[in-house]
């Protein structure tokens, strides 16, 4: 056996004296009866149902289950590629046991998941792409990688990769290029194939001349040949080749689809000018071809004279034969085999020089891979060796695979080479799936080998562990083992068995994973049962064991021990059964003397004995082991151990080279061992069982031999012997090796090949050793040389096949195989190699060319093994017997020739000639193309496809085939002018040559709206045709090509500049100018931005000029025009530049500081307004300055600076001043700023006022003053003075704080005295006030210190006046108002005991002057207050001064400001049901405009005041309506137009009436139904808008309505859509069918002419009739209200807008409408309508990015239509604006960002309006009465007066445009 050493010896299991334990049964059980009656129960039943369970899933207990690994029964392919129309399926299915899971992974291994739509995994493993949509591509689903891979137990294999490409179907063009190539040359086309379709698209033919197509051939047909990769070589090219056109039809493999090229492909023949070398466009590079497959090598050169080609493999030239041969400078290898790779070199040589040109060529063969051995197992710790032979080639790599993972060199894995893989020593993970792949390029093998395991040692999964226990409970101890095969457990204590008690149960079962699971469960533990219990796992394989203790407390004890054996020359180990808890220690004697006793003997703490090399004699006899604890008891056992002796096998060994047939035998003799020994043979690991060949005998009690009576092969291998006795067992091997004689597997035969074929001739034998193969060919001596293989199409492979490909005459012979392994004489057989030569043609197909009533001449030329038959056929018929007809055979060197001759060829004579060449080893046919050409017949059928202003393009059918490509067509024209020219009616002919291939030229360079006549002639090489038929065809117009000249702008206004331009020169306009596009931006600060057009109409005169309006202030304006008519607008005219006019400033400075210079100077400086709101240049700047003051209007001031700065002077120390600041230029004075609050500097105080003195005593006095008037800063102190009149002394002084105004002097003398008081501020010390004297006296007036003054106090506010007296006696005070006492019990006044007067809630009737008196004997005093009482301000008086469309601008006044400046005002407004909105205003304004508010909405407003005190109570509130109107509909003509299956709004017809259209609705229905269908309630602002899905030849009413913040408009409209077969573009209101076709019928019988006609003269009847009936009855005046049916609206809008239709339409002469006020005549002097009456609508707006101008107008009904209605007849001056049909939107588009709100201002009457009847004046006012916002027609002379506009000369008229103002501005 491998790895077991000759003579080894293994010890057996020994049973240690006692009884042998059964085994534990797969399915559990007790140990015996007693075990089982008297155990507890419940273990019992645990047991027993985790046996059956484990039973039931197993199936059989104790037995594994045989398992097959996955294997592939359908594998994906290697390549899937599909298309998004078709999807795809790609299955995957496998089969093994148990049952494989299939999934998918992508390369990196991801598993693949389901896409909802695009890719499904589903249950049985295939994988699903459904059809998808080809914006839903993804590439990293459908470009990708996928692998397949079945995983069961027996392992994982992967599938080979699938690489999914999936294919968006799409449209493709195929081109093929034209080529330039001198005469005599090969000239190559190529097929251009767009590079995303490149690789799912084959070229299978060329078509020449649309008649003749071109195969891929072998030899080619002379002229022409097709290579396999699908280009097209043209031999010998000369001029005729420079007549044909050239196709190339491809195949999409995926789709089918075949397709042409785009346009064919001529070959241009050129002349050489004297002599040029060689060159070759071709580069040197790598060709890989398939085995077996044909290859053309390419090797084309350009030169003159034409070159000369020769070939090269390698440093050999190559010379044509059967299986190599050139198509002009080409080579061909036909059938290519692995010897035919290598370096190719092709030389081009003439006169002029020479080059070359090489190839490799790399011949590949397919891979195939085998991995040997399919199946092995192996054991655990054994060796794994697996091969993998890969055949074909080249191989790029070899990658091994296990289970799915790729496995890499390390470890215990080595792979070296990368064919081999050694696993070693092998582990249980190791079984499983192995793999072996090979690739190259797109190309993938594999193949895999099944690895089991044979015997795998037992590993322990679950270990019990050591437990320490009291007396008494239970214990359950369990070991799992696994292992293969299924291991047993056993269980020991102490070395011991088990001892059988009925508190043992042991149990064992094997799990459904392969499990062994083994334990005893101890029912109640005593002190006996402790000890080291240990498990026991073996199988063959090995074997594990585990050991731990169990301690249960107590006493020693010893369980018995017997007797034990112990094998001579081994060590012999024992422990000592002791149990209880804890021990001292454990010691062994040995007759009585305590061991050890010398150096083999040692013994352990937990009693263990070891013995090494034990003796005979010597270590036998009675032992005894004695457990002691702490507590000195102890108990003692006895063991009897006797050694006996194991066997030893003598070496033995096979002769060498032992032959097959013959006899061996060996004996295995066992010199050593006591018996009984018994014997068993194994070979290579299995037992040897008896049989006729290999028998054993025994040879004694010691002996045994083994004998094989005929030796085979089958019988090498490895032979063990085993001698075993009770104790041991030994083995030795030896090898024996059989050699046979080799013996055929695959016997040679003789074979047959055709010329240029492929064969093999197969020779496999096989022997041992494996047998060499040899070929050899007989020469032509008769000896048999050896063959040489690689060169020459011969190649040999290892299995002995010899292949020749491309098989030649000179390989054709007798071949010897011999097959020897030097074991006997070998074997050997000869076949023959015959090579067949079937017919063949050097030429297979030929094309000829002749000119009807030549002769032309077919010549075949055949080759192959005689006897050889040619025939002609024609169309599978034979010839027919004409004398035209000549036919003659000859025989040439190799082969036979036979000439067909056709004299006085007609057409009829085109066709394919077949010559069949016929021998014995078959045939083959020759293709000749004959073409007889004639002259073409004229084209027919000759129109206009699509025609333009200055280009027509023409088409025709091409003449019937005349077996000869139309080279050319020649177009030729004459011009019919309008107006004659000099030459005559008819211009010069000018011709214009196509290419054959065509079918339709765009002839360029012609001229608008002229006539033109046309012929065509076909051309080919042999002539031109007759004429066709002439066409006559006009031109389009086409917009103006000169732009208005002469264009001026000169400013009217600061708003407004006045454009005025002549017309584009006449021969510009090309057709009528309809009118113009005015385009204008701001120039001011930069060259960028889009121009804002509008539109002009023309009048009759060639000057036109228009104002533009509402233009931003001393702005440069940027102005361009373009004339347009029906065709589209001509170019803009230069930017002409107009500045307009400088106005007042619109925003004030900014920026705006102060700083404090002096007590009475401020520097004020600011920067100036924004540029764009200067509104001109400025002049200077005015600051105003106003004097704060808290109770009264402040002092104001100004002063002009002409720079950023200023300096106020004579200012008022310590004073707040209010400063604004306001810019102007020569216009005037603009917007002042926000007022800023500046403060002068502190300067010394003014003297205090009114200083008084009294006596307070006979030496004391009180001195009391006021402060200041003016403190001129915050006064610090006070300072008091006195002094005795007349004294030169230096006065008192008593400083006292700033808020003390009083103050009593002491020790005052009997003298006068003066006083006088001063006051500081941080400034200094002021002037002294007034001098007042005080003389100190015993008597003691009544004086009173209080020094009153005036007083100002708030309104509902608390004011004390004091009354402070003195005086002896205490004087008496007494209070009086206006002379009017003041009594005590006063409500609101209160004097306090100090004197001062309360009074509380002061009122406005408060105000006056207050005295106090106080008196006593001595004298009396007083002091008087004149008090001020503040009150909030008086309702403010509101009205309203101005509107607009969307501000109202109110003013207002305040009576009484209730003593105090006012600091505001709150102005509260909302419109009609909205919220209340306030605007704050300062106190100095008066008005206030509110800006942003809806268009023609009422609004509310009311004012409150407010100053310091308080607020007033509300203005009355005001009424104000913003101006603006619903929006006006637009006529019928005007806004709608239909086709037969929907009907086009134009919605920008409508006039907004001033105020943004926000949304319309659109409805319809049949004419005569009730129910309305709605197509949108919400429909956004766009220039159109389509109404869809309605009926052909129907009638509708279409009810729309107009939704802005002014109201609503609705309007109905009538459309009758054409029927299917009419081109029309809809039916106006009169009936003119627009863009219809001239009716081929009478008129009268027209249902559009015949009903219409009834209807009215109906209506007219009734009419009649009706007024008749009126005129008689003569109604009275009472008017009575009449209903409104549904749908018709009555409103005042509606009724308007219907005035404005007739307005427009009607030429009578009536008087307006009188207003309910005074109207001006809008007429002129003629009694007709003023132009802007009769032009509301034709006014347009656009702001279009990059300054484009708006989409032309529609063009006018055509002349062959109706005639136009009355209205229209008398409208010459009306330019219809609407779009184009062509720019006709979607429903939902929306222009609102592009295309600004258009609509008229209303009506506008004086200055100041009735705000209450807005509306009411406005509806009674007709449309045409209105202006419009952006376009006004009007006269010069018109402008003094808005309500007056006097008649002015034709020419003078002038167009007034206003800008339009986007919303968001």
């Amino acid at each position: 056996m491998p790895g077991h050493v000759p003579g080894a010896r293994t010890r057996l299991p020994n049973p240690r004296g006692a009884a042998p334990t059964p085994a534990a049964s797969p399915c559990p059980s007790g140990d015996g009866d007693g075990g089982r009656t008297r155990c507890p129960g419940i273990y019992f039943g645990l047991l027993l149902l985790a046996a059956l369970l484990s039973c039931q899933v197993a199936q059989v207990c104790g037995v594994g289950r045989s398992t097959q690994g996955p294997v592939f029964s359908q594998e994906p392919p290697r390549l899937v590629h599909f298309t998004n129309s078709t999807g795809v399926t790609v299955n995957c299915v496998a089969d093994g046991t148990p049952t494989p899971a299939v999934t998918w992974t992508m390369q990196d291994g991801r598993p693949v998941e389901e896409v909802m739509g695009l890719r499904e995994v589903l249950t049985n493993g295939s994988l699903v792409f459904p059809p998808f949509p080809a914006n839903q591509y993804d590439t990293q689903l459908h470009a990708n990688t996928y692998i397949c891979r079945a995983t069961s137990a027996g392992g994982t294999v992967l599938a080979r990769p699938s690489q999914i490409r999936a294919v968006v179907v799409g449209d493709y063009e195929v081109q093929v290029y034209d080529q330039l190539v001198m005469a005599g040359n090969t000239a190559v086309l190529r097929c251009a194939v767009p590079s995303y379709v490149r690789e799912y698209v084959t070229v299978t033919s060329w078509v020449h001349d649309d008649s003749f197509n071109i195969y891929p051939s072998l030899h080619g047909d002379g002229k022409y040949h097709m290579t396999p990769e699908g280009d097209l070589h043209v031999l010998e090219v000369g001029p005729q080749d420079g007549l044909s056109r050239y196709q190339c039809r491809t195949l999409h493999t995926l789709t089918g689809r075949a397709q042409l090229s785009h346009t064919p492909a001529r070959i241009i023949v050129t002349e050489a000018q004297g002599s040029l070398p060689p060159r070759i466009s071709e580069r040197a590079g790598r060709v890989v071809a398939q085995a077996g497959s044909r290859v053309t090598l390419p090797c084309v050169a350009q030169g003159h004279p034409p070159p000369h080609y020769t070939w090269y493999r390698g440093s050999t030239p190559l010379t044509p034969s059967s299986g190599v041969w050139t198509v002009g400078g080409s080579l061909v290898l036909g059938g290519v085999g692995v010897g035919d790779a290598g370096e190719y070199t092709c030389v081009a040589n003439n006169s002029a020089g020479e080059t070359r040109f090489s190839a490799h060529l790399l011949v590949t063969t397919p891979l195939t891979v085998q991995v040997t051995p399919r199946e092995v197992q192996v054991d655990a710790g054994g060796r794994l060796e697996l091969r993998c032979h890969v055949s074909g080639e080249p191989v790029d790599t070899v990658t091994w695979f296990k289970d799915g993972v790729t496995l890499r060199s390390g470890g215990r894995m080595r792979i070296r080479p990368r064919e081999s893989l050694h696993v070693a020593p092998v582990d249980p993970s190791d079984a499983g799936v192995y793999q072996c792949a090979a690739t190259y390029g797109t190309d993938y093998a594999h193949a895999y080998a099944h690895v089991t395991l044979g015997a795998a040692a037992p590993q322990l999964v679950y270990r019990f562990i050591e437990q320490t226990l009291q007396h008494g409970p239970a214990v359950s101890l369990k070991c799992i083992a696994t292992g293969t095969p299924t291991p047993h457990i056993t269980w020991a204590l102490d070395g011991f068995p088990i001892p059988h008690s009925h508190r043992y149960l042991k149990g064992q079962y094997v799990s459904a994973h392969g499990d062994v699971i083994s334990h005893v469960n101890i029912s109640s533990v005593h002190v006996t049962d402790g000890g080291t219990y240990s498990c026991t796992a073996e199988n063959s394989a090995g074997k594990v064991v585990h050991s731990a203790r169990l301690n249960v407390y107590g006493p020693p004890h010893i369980r018995p021990m017997g007797q034990l054996s112990a094998v001579a020359g081994e060590t012999f180990s024992v422990t000592c059964p002791a149990s209880g808890y804890p021990l001292h220690k454990i010691i062994w004697t040995k007759d009585g003397v305590r061991l050890p006793t010398g150096h083999r003997q040692r013994v352990f703490p937990n009693g263990t004995l070891v013995i090494e090399q034990v003796t005979r004699g010597t270590d036998d006899g009675q032992y005894s082991c004695t457990a002691m604890s702490r507590q000195g008891r102890s108990d003692t056992q006895q063991l009897t151990v006797r050694v006996m002796v194991a066997p030893e096998i003598l070496p033995f060994h096979f002769e060498k080279k032992l032959q097959q047939g013959t006899r061996a035998g060996v004996a295995c003799i066992v010199s050593t061992g006591d018996p009984p020994i018994t014997f068993t043979w194994q070979k290579d690991g299995r037992d040897i069982k008896g049989s006729e060949d290999i028998s054993t005998s025994k040879m004694g009690d010691y002996s045994n031999a083994l004998l094989i009576n005929n030796l085979t092969a089958q019988h090498s291998g490895v032979y063990t012997c085993t001698a075993a006795n009770s104790w041991a067992k030994a083995t030795h091997s030896a090898s024996l090796d059989v050699t046979v004689p080799p013996a055929w597997v695959v016997e040679p035969s003789s074979a047959n090949v055709a010329l240029g074929g492929t064969v093999a001739l197969h020779c496999l034998a096989k022997g041992f050793p494996n047998p060499t193969v040899v070929w050899r060919k007989e020469t032509v001596s008769g000896e048999f040389a050896g063959v040489a293989t690689g060169e020459g199409g011969v190649a040999g492979f290892e299995n002995g096949t010899l292949l020749v490909s491309r098989a030649e005459r000179r390989h054709e012979g007798r071949y010897l195989c011999e097959a020897n392994n030097e074991v006997g004489a070998g074997l050997s057989k000869v076949v023959t190699l015959s090579v067949n030569e079937p017919p063949w043609f050097a030429v297979r197909s030929q094309r000829q060319q002749v000119v009807v009533g030549a002769t032309a001449t077919l010549s075949c030329e055949a080759h192959g093994d005689i006897p050889l038959k040619l025939v002609w056929t024609r169309d599978g018929a034979p010839l027919p017997a004409l004398p035209r007809y000549e036919l003659s055979e000859r025989e040439v060197d190799t082969g036979q020739v036979t000439e067909l001759v056709l004299r006085s060829t007609h057409v009829g004579d085109s066709g394919t000639y077949v010559c069949t060449a016929t021998n014995t080893h078959g045939s083959l046919t020759a293709d000749f193309h004959l073409l007889v050409q004639d002259v073409p017949g004229p084209p027919s059928g000759v129109g206009v496809e699509e025609e333009g202003s200055r280009h027509l393009t023409l088409t025709w059918t091409p003449p019937e085939d005349s077996n000869a490509p139309i080279s050319a067509y020649i177009v030729t024209f004459t011009s019919h002018d309008s107006q004659p020219s000099q030459e005559g009616l008819f211009g010069a002919p000018r011709e214009v040559t196509v290419e054959g291939d065509q079918r339709r030229v765009r002839i360029e360079g012609l001229l608008p709206a002229t006539m033109y006549v046309f012929t065509v002639v076909a051309e080919n090489r042999v002539g031109r045709s007759q004429q066709s038929s002439p066409l006559r065809v006009k031109t389009q117009e086409e917009a103006p090509s000169g732009h208005p000249q002469n264009v001026r702008v000169v400013p009217v206004s600061s708003t407004a500049l006045q454009v005025s331009w002549e017309p584009p020169h006449e021969n510009l306009t090309h057709g009528t100018v309809l009118g113009y596009y005015l385009g204008y931006k701001d120039d001011s600060e930069s060259e960028g931005g889009a121009y804002n057009f509008t539109t002009v109409g023309v009048d009759s005169v060639g000057v036109t000029t228009a104002t533009l309006a509402g233009l931003r202030p001393h702005a440069r304006y940027s102005v361009v025009l373009q004339a347009f008519n029906s065709r589209g607008a001509g170019p803009a005219s230069p930017p002409a530049l107009g500045t307009t006019l400088e106005d007042k400033p619109g925003a004030p400075p900014g920026h705006v500081t102060c700083e404090t210079v002096t007590s009475s100077s401020v520097v004020v400086t600011w920067s100036p307004p924004p540029p764009r709101q200067a509104n001109g240049i400025i002049t200077n700047y005015r600051v105003t300055y106003t004097q704060m003051f808290s109770h009264e209007e402040g002092r104001t001031g100004s002063v002009v600076s002409e720079g950023l700065r200023a300096t106020l002077t004579g200012l008022k120390p310590w004073t707040n001043y209010s400063v604004s600041v306001a810019a102007s230029t020569r216009a005037g004075e603009g917007v002042q700023s926000l007022a800023l609050v500046c403060t002068t500097e502190q300067d010394v105080p003014e003297a205090p006022a009114r200083v008084k003195a009294v006596v307070s005593g006979p030496r004391a006095a009180v001195v009391s003053w006021a402060p200041p008037l003016r403190p001129r800063g915050r006064i610090t102190r006070y300072t008091v003075h006195w002094a005795s009149a007349g004294s030169r002394s230096m006065p008192h002084t008593r400083r006292v704080g700033p808020h003390v105004t009083h103050l009593t002097l002491h020790d005052l003398p009997h003298t006068t005295h003066e006083v006088w008081v001063t006051a500081s501020t941080r400034m200094g010390e002021g002037p002294k006030s007034s001098v007042t004297v005080v003389t100190p006296s015993h008597t003691v007036g009544a004086g009173i210190w209080a020094v009153g003054g005036n007083l100002t106090a708030a309104w509902k506010e608390d004011v004390s006046l004091p009354c402070g007296a003195v005086g002896v006696p205490e004087p008496v005070l007494t209070w009086s108002h206006e002379t009017l006492h003041i009594p005590e019990s006063h409500s609101r006044f209160t004097v306090q005991p100090d004197g001062t007067l309360t009074l509380t809630d002061i009122q406005r009737s408060d105000s006056g002057q207050y005295t106090c008196t106080a008196s006593n004997h001595h004298g009396v005093d007083s002091v008087t207050y004149n008090l001020t009482v503040l009150v909030p301000p008086s309702a403010p008086s509101l009205h309203v001064t101005e509107t607009t469309a969307s501000s109202i601008r109110v003013q207002w006044s305040v009576e009484d400001t209730g003593g105090a400046s006012l600091q505001g005002a709150t102005l509260h407004y909302r419109s009609a049901g909205g919220e209340w909105m306030t605007a704050e205003v300062e106190g100095s304004h008066r008005a206030y405009t509110a800006k942003g508010l809806r268009c023609g909405t009422l609004h509310h407003f009311y004012l409150t005041a407010h100053n310091h005190i308080g607020t007033s109570t509300a203005s009355s509130t005001v009424e104000a309506r913003t101006k603006g109107r619903p929006p006006e509909a637009p006529p019928q003509f005007q806004f709608v137009t239909s086709n037969s299956s929907q009907a086009t709004l134009y919605l920008a017809q409508w006039s907004d009436g001033g105020c943004p259209i926000s949304h319309y609705s659109v409805q319809y229905r049949l004419a005569g139904m009730s129910h309305w269908t709605t197509v949108g309630s919400e429909i956004p602002p766009s220039r159109t808008y389509a109404v869809g899905g309605l009926d052909a030849g129907e009638r509708y009413e279409l009810r729309v309505t107009a939704f802005n913040s002014a109201g609503a408009t609705p309007a109905h409209y009538k459309v009758i859509t054409p029927g299917r077969g009419g081109t029309g573009m809809g039916v106006s209101a009169g009936g003119g069918v627009w863009g219809g076709a001239a009716p081929t019928s009478p008129v009268w019988r027209d249902p559009r002419v015949l009903v219409p006609a009834a209807v009215s003269a109906l209506a007219l009847l009734l009419t009649v009739t009706t007024v008749c009936v009126c005129l008689r009855r003569r109604p009275s005046n009472t008017p009575r209200q009449k209903e409104v049916p549904e749908g018709v609206t009555s409103s005042g809008e509606e009724k308007t807008a219907m005035q404005a239709r007739e307005d427009v339409y009607t030429t009578v002469r009536r008087p307006p409408p009188a207003p309910p006020q005074s109207t001006p005549e809008l007429r002129d002097h003629n009694g007709e309508y003023s132009e802007e009456d009769i032009y509301p609508y034709a006014t347009a707006t656009f702001q279009l990015g990059g300054g484009s101008p708006p989409p032309p107008a529609p063009p006018s009904p055509p002349t062959h239509s109706r005639p136009h209605s009355r209205g229209q007849n008398g409208f010459t001056a009306l330019v219809y604006q609407a779009p184009s049909l062509h720019d006709v939107d979607s429903p939902n588009l929306s222009e609102r960002e592009s295309r600004p709100s258009r609509g008229g201002f209303p009506y506008e009457g004086s200055e100041t309006e009735d705000y209450g009847s807005v509306l009411d004046a406005e509806a009674r006012v007709p449309p045409h009465h209105r202006r419009q916002r952006h376009l006004r027609t009007r006269s010069p002379a018109m402008s003094g007066s808005p309500k007056l506009r006097r008649p002015l000369p034709q020419h003078l008229h002038q167009h007034t445009l206003r800008p339009a103002r986007h919303p968001r501005q």
